[in-house]
């Protein structure tokens, strides 16, 4: 006799243990949720609802963790539930109907208890972007500056548009799901361009690029309203706002109006100053998630559908390294709000303090923290080595799956 350790991350991959024991179909189903276990952070609920809760969880055989001050006050509380698949979804029928924020509590747990479908569609001008698996979407820099290196602008010149049309069909060629267009560095210190500067870089190479690639997902990665504008008039497909719709608020307008998607970005601070010293009061992903609700909550009040929107935690913007590290290892706590999660980490400068090479080659760095991304629940990486990443997360797609 021997013992093996296993490690079940879901329904599916529970369901195929058993099956390889030749356990019956119908034992599969009810057993499999059985060996699942899940775990939640419940933050801001009554002490009534708490203790109300703990009740029901220990009537199932599971438990949650709750402050000793819910017991003897009437307060608003974090708490931790947890148990199995199977005990959550019957702990979710005794709770979907009551008060004290237990009612919410259910709907928002439903998503993850199989009770009604997550929202990780992702569709633009009337069109879906397969999440099915992790997507790649490719980087074109149009910047003479760029911490990358990869700018399409040399000496103040566009080298040619033929340039970005090059780059852009590797990247396709190589696996890419959707490119970016990018005309204003944010790197940190980098000073704001005009809006006719942004403009005179950015339009050239769209045009270019959508006449070339009538199907492909483009991005325009602007915060002002006249490049955004400009760029859903020429087709754009997506917005990927750095501000979260905060510098150019009529942006949402647009989205509306033509359907677009919009990435929404946290950032601390702007880039001019963003990494003099950034820092957090609390918890770095509590705040990021805090902000991300504000920003999806301000879109669906100008009726742009959850369906249209991404989040990006914003990797690098307003982070040091242990911030970039914390978001990127918790990066499952941002699926709680049911949306694609879209992270840009590539050649960033933590990953170059991490392996004290900071000028040096960061593309071994970048493939592992997207690998460790990729693991966490990222749906979308944003990358300039396309080809490289794309090997990569194929491996890592095949042995997970």
């Amino acid at each position: 006799m021997r013992v093996i350790p296993l490690q079940i991350r879901d329904l599916k991959e529970a369901g195929l243990f058993m099956a390889s024991l030749g356990v019956d179909p119908a034992g599969c189903k009810i057993m499999a949720p059985k060996t699942v276990f899940l775990a939640f952070k419940v933050k801001g609920i009554s002490s009534y609802g708490a203790n109300i809760a703990k009740q029901h969880l220990l009537s199932l055989g599971s438990d949650s963790a709750l402050s000793r001050a819910c017991l003897v006050k009437k307060i608003n509380t974090d708490i931790i539930i947890f148990g199995t698949v199977s005990q959550l979804k019957k702990f979710w029928e005794k709770i979907k109907q009551q008060p004290f924020g237990l009612k919410d509590l259910a709907g928002q747990l439903a998503p993850y208890l199989g009770q009604k479908e997550q929202c990780l569609s992702f569709w633009a001008r009337g069109r879906k972007l397969s999440l099915n698996r992790t997507g790649i979407c490719g980087i074109i820099n149009v910047t003479p500056d760029s911490f990358s290196g990869d700018g399409l602008i040399s000496s103040g010149k566009v080298q040619t548009v033929d340039l970005a049309l090059t780059r852009a069909e590797k990247m396709l060629e190589s696996g890419a799901d959707m490119l970016d267009i990018g005309g204003e560095s944010t790197r940190p210190g980098s000073q704001a361009l005009t809006e006719r500067q942004e403009l005179a870089r950015v339009m050239p190479v769209l045009k270019a690029l959508r006449r070339r690639f009538k199907k492909t997902f483009i991005s325009v990665d602007t915060y002002r309203l006249a490049v955004a504008r400009a760029a859903a008039d020429e087709g754009v497909d997506i917005i990927n706002d750095i501000t979260a719709l905060r510098h150019s608020p009529r942006i949402a307008e647009l989205v509306k109006e033509y359907k677009l998607g919009c990435i929404l970005m946290h950032m601390k601070g702007k880039p001019s100053f963003m990494q003099n010293n950034p820092g957090y009061k609390g918890d770095v992903v509590e705040e990021i998630i805090d902000f991300l609700g504000k920003r999806i909550n301000f879109c669906l009040e100008r009726e742009i559908p959850l369906k249209q929107l991404m989040i990006d935690p914003g990797i690098g913007f307003g982070k040091n390294v242990k911030h970039n590290c914390e978001i990127i290892k918790r990066a499952y706590e941002f699926k709680t709000f049911g949306l694609p999660l879209f992270i840009g980490l590539s050649r960033k400068s933590f990953i170059g303090e991490i392996l004290n090479d900071r000028q040096g080659e960061r593309l071994s760095g970048t493939i592992a923290a997207n690998i460790v991304s990729l693991m966490g629940g990222a749906d979308m990486l944003r990358v300039h080595d396309v080809p490289q990443v794309c090997r990569a997360l194929k491996v890592v797609d095949t042995i997970l799956n």
